[in-house]
């Protein structure tokens, strides 16, 4: 059963330049692995953005915005060994997941020089 759905779509270059005008930004909204994931890439702003997007489209999913006490550190993109991108939920991020049941996250990230853009599908297995 589908639980929430969401999209988001993020401008590359204002991620670029909120990176270097924003010192702290960087750390304020992504967990360290994801920094040392999106460091790796020369154009490191395009990865940045694509998970600024998939962190807004989760919160889209679960319904709740800002509201709740939603962090975007709760919310932690990687990578399987095959590259694809998953997703970790952490604190009352993970906790109202699981209140609302839950049991999968689906996510796509896509990227270009322009445009980031994440879509996310929760489901239930009940």
């Amino acid at each position: 059963m589908i639980i929430g759905i969401g999209t988001d779509i993020f401008e590359v270059a204002r991620m670029k330049n909120r990176i270097n005008k924003e010192p702290t930004f960087v750390q304020s909204v992504f967990t360290n692995h994801e920094i040392s994931y999106c460091e790796k890439f020369k154009f490191k702003e395009q990865n940045y953005a694509a998970r600024f997007a998939a962190k807004e489209a989760l919160m889209k999913a679960l319904g709740t915005g800002w509201n709740g006490g939603i962090s975007f550190k709760e919310i932690n993109i990687t990578n399987n060994s095959l590259g694809k991108p998953e997703i970790e939920l952490q604190g009352k991020t993970h906790e109202l997941a699981q209140k609302l049941g839950v049991t999968n996250i689906y996510v796509s990230l896509s990227h270009c020089k322009q445009f980031a853009n994440a879509f996310i599908i929760l489901s239930s297995n009940k």
